[in-house]
């Protein structure tokens, strides 16, 4: 189906006569992130404009095989989406690792009416066999399926094979912005600051333990960050107090990804953050902060209700903000970023650090992103349509170069 066909009114009809066009979102995925994902994407099916578009679900288990919908996706009731699916949200995860299971979801099916995906599910497809399928059910792809293997280019590359328009950033931009490593080389290679840091990856640390702990001692002092270079959501990720723990907390980075990163510890640092929303001419949100009620704003502290204080308005000088919101753009720019992201800074007393870029930025009761959109003047309705728009744009602009030589070029 081409741009033209999808824009032309492919969708159902809507209640005021118009076509809707059909939005596939896709939520799970193989990642660590797969309860978070699902999390963005029970706020973004609570929330999307149902005159206007037509939601599909497309769930993506842990064993990467997908659920494609059998129709629309029904509004969702009293039921959170990972129960109707069978599956933990984020509090009910961090409950049971504490040790608490009572809050686990189970059961057959959920309120919702949608068959909760098994392990042996004949229906289940292999992603090679949903392209076809999928390129004929949905005119444009909502994006809510963060870390590896949807944050990171993969998603959007097959994406782009199926001709299917898609939210957020394309591959070059997320496939940078996910690896911490390559995203900061680039921030240092425009000239925009980082904390000091090093990186290696499993290999190293198991042939030459010795030279690693040396190589991170070196770069970064006896106090880091220990992180998987390519996860988020505070995955995997250590704080170091003193060299006896780096040990161990590398082996935590190892079991989430074969790439570490290590920064030098910020002492003091504030966490700010700058949304910005946009293709060609991007706007950037206030900034925003978040104060975690633990020592680090860890996996717990980011989606348990009640852990962190989230403030998307921070209480800035009118100079940082401004400075904050320069930097969030040019970091945004640099990148080739389109659609949305939010950029995470570290700011101790007078310095300033670009920490990480979220291309995919969580949609989660907790999260930043829709509600420094919404201080802006978007609700979260707004925000999925204004999106979907932008994801639109891009696809008629064209992603990626051509395959033939176009109109300019023909004699």
């Amino acid at each position: 189906m081409s741009d033209r066909d999808r824009s032309s009114g492919s969708g159902s009809a809507s209640a005021s006569g118009g076509q809707r066009l059909r939005v596939g979102i896709f939520a799970g995925g193989r990642s660590a992130e797969h309860e978070v994902s699902v999390s963005s994407a029970d706020s973004v099916l609570r929330a999307i404009d149902r005159e206007r578009f037509e939601p599909y679900l497309i769930y993506i288990d842990r064993e990467g095989r997908w659920h494609l919908p059998a129709g629309p996706a029904p509004e969702l009731g009293a039921a959170a989406l990972a129960e109707v699916l069978g599956i933990e949200t984020p509090t009910t995860q961090v409950a049971r690792l504490r040790g608490d299971t009572s809050g686990d979801p189970g059961g057959e099916r959920g309120a919702a009416g949608l068959p909760v995906p098994a392990r042996n599910d004949p229906d289940a497809l292999q992603p090679r066999q949903a392209l076809r399928s999928l390129a004929e059910a949905i005119d444009v792809a909502f994006l809510a399926v963060h870390g590896p293997f949807g944050e990171d280019g993969t998603l959007q590359g097959f994406l782009e094979m199926a001709g299917i328009p898609y939210t957020g950033a394309g591959v070059l931009a997320s496939a940078v912005a996910m690896d911490k490593v390559v995203f900061k080389d680039l921030m240092r290679g425009h000239g925009l600051p980082v904390a000091d840091y090093t990186w290696f990856r499993r290999p190293a640390w198991r042939a030459t333990p010795e030279r690693v702990l040396r190589d991170i001692h070196a770069a970064v002092g006896n106090q880091s960050v220990v992180k998987p270079a390519r996860l988020g959501s505070s995955v995997g990720m250590t704080l170091v107090h003193e060299d006896r723990e780096l040990p161990a907390a590398i082996d935590e980075a190892l079991r989430y990804d074969s790439k570490v990163i290590v920064e030098r510890y910020v002492a003091g640092a504030r966490e700010l953050e700058c949304g910005v929303l946009g293709n060609h001419e991007p706007i950037v949100f206030e900034p925003g902060e978040v104060r975690s009620h633990h020592e680090w704003y860890d996996y717990e502290s980011k989606y348990v209700p009640g852990l962190a204080d989230v403030h998307p308005r921070a209480q800035v000088e009118p100079a940082l903000a401004e400075r904050l919101m320069q930097l969030a753009l040019a970091a945004y720019r640099a990148v080739d970023c389109v659609g949305m992201a939010r950029v995470d800074f570290l700011v101790p007393g007078d310095a300033l650090f670009i920490s990480e870029m979220n291309t995919l930025p969580g949609f989660t009761a907790t999260s930043m992103y829709p509600k420094q959109a919404e201080l802006a003047g978007l609700s979260i309705s707004k925000l999925i349509g204004r999106l979907i728009e932008l994801g639109m744009a891009s696809a008629r602009e064209g992603r990626t170069p051509s395959s033939g030589a176009g109109d300019e070029g023909q004699a």
